[in-house]
């Protein structure tokens, strides 16, 4: 019975947090909504993307090491990103649609970023009116091929993280960036939201779950009398 009293309480307690906290000003982006961007990039520490070392987003068309290139939007779709407009800022103008932070080392064809290291806060960001987008990059991973007769050598630079969005809660996303072709060249890439669990839900579930350690914990007898728990 103390830990059904317990359980109860604790489930009062988790119901009075709801009750207390400040209502949510937002809501989640709405999974699947996702922005489609390109922009330039130039390889890092090989003459080849596929071999090299790092990538430089290139600011407005010019290379610059350490410095934020431009990107611009080519599609949104899903419901949340639609308040973006593609195709009106492009990445070869002064500011683009938005930003994204060179990865200026690497080791090819693993998770390992050295530079800058994880996270990323800001890693890309797409700015439109009164509409700001960012993804703070907080995992790694790149794959590259080498050119065949019939394909250009590509590199695949992806990750996941959290998107935010202004007007909306932040949200987990993944990223995917593909560049191909030697030297200096363009790049495509997306990010795209993700389901996210609800903090109700997930209260909901801690409090069955207290609940359900007190049903299994029963009360041992002994000599007609309840062992105390």
């Amino acid at each position: 019975m103390k830990l059904l009293r317990i359980a109860a309480l604790a489930a009062g307690f988790a119901g009075a947090i709801g009750m207390a906290a400040p209502p949510a000003q937002a809501i989640p982006i709405a999974p699947g909504s996702n922005i489609d961007f390109d922009g330039g990039v130039s390889p890092i520490g090989n003459a080849n993307l596929y071999n090299a070392t790092g990538a430089d987003f290139r600011t407005s068309g010019s290379a610059g090491v350490g410095t934020p290139g431009t990107l611009s939007i080519t599609n949104t779709t899903g419901g949340s990103f639609t308040v973006f407009n593609p195709g009106i800022c492009p990445a070869s103008v002064v500011g683009g649609c938005g930003t994204i932070k060179d990865l200026v080392a690497y080791i090819q064809n693993s998770t390992t970023l050295t530079n800058p290291g994880l996270p990323i806060l800001g890693f890309l960001s797409v700015i439109q009116g009164a509409f700001t987008a960012t993804f703070d990059l907080l995992t790694f991973i790149n794959s590259a091929l080498q050119p065949t007769q019939n394909q250009l050598g590509t590199v695949v630079l992806s990750g996941s993280g959290t998107l935010h969005l202004t007007g909306f809660d932040a949200t987990p996303g993944i990223m995917t960036i593909t560049a191909q072709g030697d030297g200096a060249t363009s790049f495509s890439g997306t990010v795209i939201a993700q389901a996210t669990v609800d903090e109700p839900a997930s209260m909901a579930l801690l409090g069955a779950g207290i609940l359900g350690i007190g049903m299994l914990r029963r009360p041992r007898r002994q000599n007609g009398n309840a062992l105390a728990v």
